[in-house]
């Protein structure tokens, strides 16, 4: 069984969900940008419930899109063109 949920993040939509494989869920997670390309994670690892599961990858899925953002306006910042 598995549960997947949705979060709008900064234009993104962040698709996770947590996949029970015996006594452990695992997470996983799709970010589909803001022009409709899609990057999937990969198992993010394994945890003890589905909540805690769905929370890590969402969080990851934050920290990434907080990074690309972070590296992208520091590359434009010293006056070279966009």
């Amino acid at each position: 069984m598995s549960q997947a949920n949705n979060v709008i993040y900064k234009g993104h939509v962040l698709s996770a969900t947590a996949v029970l494989d015996r006594d452990r869920y695992a997470a996983v997670l799709v970010v589909r940008d803001p022009g409709g390309a899609r990057h999937a994670s990969g198992m993010l690892g394994e945890f003890a419930s589905a909540i805690g599961a769905l929370q890590y990858a969402f969080a990851y899925g934050m920290a990434e899109i907080d990074h690309r953002q972070s590296a992208h306006d520091l590359r434009h910042s010293d006056g070279a063109p966009s």
